[in-house]
């Protein structure tokens, strides 16, 4: 007969295997919690007006595409755009793949689009957009508010 212990090593020891085996089941950046943080995040910077932060922080083409001044007046006149924002709720989470593209290079991208309602009532809709870095991270790559939600799906 086994000893107690010997039942609780052994349930321990398949305990940590399932975890171990759960945990390298799901590929780096699946989780639609962690693109929510990581726009959240990008949405306070912009709305803190702290775009050189952000840009140290984007995806090497992009940086290489615009130097830290243009990201942030580009930045700063979409934001200024919208007016002074009351509250913001995502409206969806898209992951797209490029491969072979032009305008991007290849890998997988997301984008989590906003509802965002404005002081004087109106809805607009904010697109924040990453590509995923080798090391599982998602890096920002672009910030497009707009009055409708037709672009939505374009990184």
């Amino acid at each position: 007969m086994k000893s107690i212990s010997s039942v609780y090593r052994l349930a321990a020891t398949c305990m940590f295997t399932a975890f171990s085996i759960l945990a390298h089941a799901a590929p780096a950046g699946a989780s639609p919690d962690q693109l929510l943080q990581e726009a959240t995040l990008v949405l306070q910077q912009i709305d803190a007006s702290q775009y050189t932060a952000l840009w140290q922080e984007t995806v090497p083409f992009v940086r290489s595409a615009y130097t830290a001044d243009s990201f942030a007046k580009g930045l700063t006149q979409s934001r200024q755009s919208l007016g002074t924002i009351d509250h913001r709720s995502w409206a969806s989470i898209t992951r797209l793949t490029y491969l072979h593209d032009k305008s991007v290079p290849d890998g997988v991208y997301a984008n989590v689009d906003y509802a965002t309602q404005l002081r004087d009532g109106r809805i607009v809709y904010e697109k924040v957009s990453f590509q995923l870095a080798s090391d599982g991270r998602w890096l920002f790559t672009g910030y497009a508010p707009r009055q409708d939600q037709v672009a939505a799906m374009q990184p």
